[in-house]
């Protein structure tokens, strides 16, 4: 196979509606890894995804927290890290507790501690489904101050648009994902997937086209157009489907794609194709 590294988010791609990794796609990363380096690119902490890198043996660099931080898995440490500056923090916040939303706030990576302004349902949900504990602290301002990898603001579908509307319009200088349809994540300045997956590429010098990125959401969609293979979820949002080079319905989808393609490793834009 031509490609180098093959790039994963983790909810709504790799992982079941359950938290796990299917059996199937266990086992072709398995396979996938003896030809390519494999990673992970997610939104999660560190605490949160460290189960799957370990299950899935993982040692290239993951991306964490949508790429506020690149963690290395064979020293432990953070090979980079950026924050939100306190006072950007703390506008963020401001804005986004104008509307009906659950903030959440996330301070550093070796802290596995979320912290949250009330234990409301979402939350208690939110924290379900990523076997995480949370701290509620009510006013979060305060906690912004040593300036934060990212907060993430769960709310109604429907309304989180606004949500989205009023941050872009309060702190320009942050970059605003929806991550989930139900989720709304603030990140620090000049922080998404792609860039950071282009570092990790530099670092490891593997040139982009020689990288496949595979994700579900539009906070997936910066690294999708990054790499040299972008491929999207058959669920994904059209925008993400109509930006990407395939659409997929599964991942071990991807073993054929990859046999057929490894002839090229600068496949040509074309139109995506659902499997």
């Amino acid at each position: 196979m031509r490609y180098a590294l093959v790039a994963f988010d983790l909810d709504g791609t790799l992982l079941a509606p359950d938290g796990a990794v299917p059996v199937a796609t266990h086992a072709f990363l398995e396979e996938l890894g003896r030809s390519a380096r494999v990673t992970l690119a997610t939104g999660r902490s560190l605490a949160s995804a460290r189960r799957y890198v370990v299950d899935l043996g993982i040692t290239t660099p993951v991306i964490l927290y949508h790429g506020a931080v690149v963690w290395d898995p064979e020293t432990g440490a953070p090979l980079r890290e950026h924050r939100i500056p306190p006072d950007l923090a703390r506008q963020a916040l401001a804005a986004a507790l104008r509307f009906p939303i659950h903030p959440q706030l996330y301070r550093t990576v070796d802290d596995p501690t979320i912290y949250v302004a009330h234990l409301t349902p979402p939350i208690r949900a939110f924290l379900a489904k990523e076997n995480r504990k949370a701290q509620a602290v009510g006013d979060l301002a305060p906690w912004a101050d040593q300036g934060p990898l990212k907060l993430l603001f769960i709310g109604d579908p429907v309304g989180l648009g606004e949500v989205e509307d009023a941050l872009r319009q309060a702190v320009p200088e942050l970059t605003v994902v929806r991550s989930e349809r139900e989720y709304v994540e603030v990140l620090p300045p000049g922080v998404c997937k792609g860039e950071a997956l282009a570092w990790l590429c530099a670092r490891l010098g593997i040139p982009l086209e020689r990288v496949v990125a595979v994700g579900d959401q539009m906070s997936d969609l910066s690294m999708i157009e990054q790499a040299g293979l972008g491929v999207a979820m058959a669920h994904a949002p059209a925008e993400v489907r109509a930006k990407a080079d395939l659409v997929i319905a599964t991942i071990p989808s991807l073993q054929r794609i990859l046999g057929m393609e490894g002839c090229d490793p600068c496949p040509r834009r074309r139109p995506s194709v659902a499997l």
